[in-house]
């Protein structure tokens, strides 16, 4: 590598991996890239977990990074963003400092139009990446001139998956994202028992961490299944590997500002269908036949009949698998390093 240039990292990487959330395990991939990129000793983090509780370590750790690193790459949340953006703007107008905005979630065009004032800030920045080509087209109607699409990526264990497999009864079907009412986990545990009821073999397995304010709702609820299962958390790394003995992954958000979920990355990757809901960016991600099915946002009393559509194929189930392994490419770290490497180094973003 050989390297001596300093990288700034401005996120929550929880470096006792406690947290699973989508913004932790984007902002760990990041820095894992930079550091294959740049070297682990040439990159600078600043770790905002608890920053409000932490204000004077994470200020002085932020203008320290600041003033050694020319490029920062900054992964934070919308209450992330009010309290670092404004010091961000000055360090690029008056360090110079080459700021690389790597956006968490998908809901900044909604920010934009309450708070305009962040127009100014995102248009200091020198690129500011979203995993979606559709906001990349919505903030620059808002006025933001210099977004660019650059793809949600996760590193994932490698699994020998075989070309294809068995489809049949003892269809097994599971959700990988927090558990919480929005993420529409209750709805897929009903669904699943009702179709159980009906005559159908299959049985789902939920993963991921309970939200507190949905602890005592889903343990209910779970209490009550006869064919669902709380699996716990699984690390980021493994995902793929817990998921690939599915049949299929349901993922009925009911959260209209659904990004691009690391979740259906996994799924991909793992040439596993998935069963969903059409989210604003389920287009950029999915294809209704390719990649399994979908169903109109907000209905999810529509998932039984595409998790029926879905058991209906049979072993035709495995051309679902093939277009899920061939679309999980454009997802891989190394599409991403393909477009950080040049940004920094590369003449295209130089002053």
């Amino acid at each position: 590598m050989g390297s001596t240039k300093k990288i700034g990292l401005i996120g929550r990487l929880d470096p006792e991996c406690e947290l699973f959330d989508g913004q932790t395990v984007k902002t760990r991939m990041m820095y894992r890239l930079l550091c294959e990129l740049y070297g682990e000793e040439n990159v600078v983090v600043v770790e905002t977990k608890d920053y409000r509780h932490n204000a004077p370590r994470v200020v002085a750790q932020t203008v320290r990074c600041l003033l050694t690193c020319r490029d920062v790459f900054v992964s934070l949340s919308r209450n992330g963003r009010k309290a670092f953006f404004p010091l961000l703007s000055f360090a690029a107008r008056h360090l110079h400092t080459r700021v690389y905005h790597n956006l968490i979630g998908g809901w900044l065009a909604q920010d934009l139009e309450e708070c305009p004032k962040q127009v100014s800030y995102l248009n200091d920045f020198r690129v500011n990446w979203v995993e979606s080509h559709q906001l990349v087209g919505k903030l620059e109607e808002l006025g933001v001139g210099n977004a660019e699409f650059l793809p949600n990526f996760k590193y994932l264990d490698g699994t020998e998956l075989p070309e294809s497999r068995y489809y049949g009864p003892g269809y097994r079907f599971c959700t990988f994202s927090r558990v919480q009412e929005l993420k529409g986990i209750g709805d897929a545990m009903d669904i699943v028992e009702k179709l159980c009821s009906g005559g159908l073999d299959c049985w789902l397995d939920v993963y991921g961490p309970i939200d507190p304010s949905y602890k005592e709702e889903f343990e209910t609820a779970l209490s009550r299944c006869v064919h669902v299962e709380y699996k716990g958390c699984v690390a980021p790394e493994k995902s793929v590997q817990a998921i690939a003995s599915y049949d299929a992954l349901l993922f009925p958000t009911k959260w209209k500002l659904e990004g691009i979920p690391g979740t259906i990355i996994d799924a991909l990757a793992a040439g596993v269908p998935v069963i969903a809901a059409k989210w604003q960016y389920y287009d950029e991600m999915l294809e209704d036949g390719v990649t399994g099915f979908g169903y109109g946002f907000g209905n999810n009393e529509l998932l039984a009949d595409e998790i029926k559509k879905f058991i209906e194929l049979g072993n035709g189930a495995n051309e679902l698998r093939k277009g899920c392994l061939a679309r999980a490419v454009a997802y891989s770290p190394e599409v991403v390093s393909g477009v950080v490497g040049p940004a920094v180094d590369g003449e295209r973003l130089r002053d």
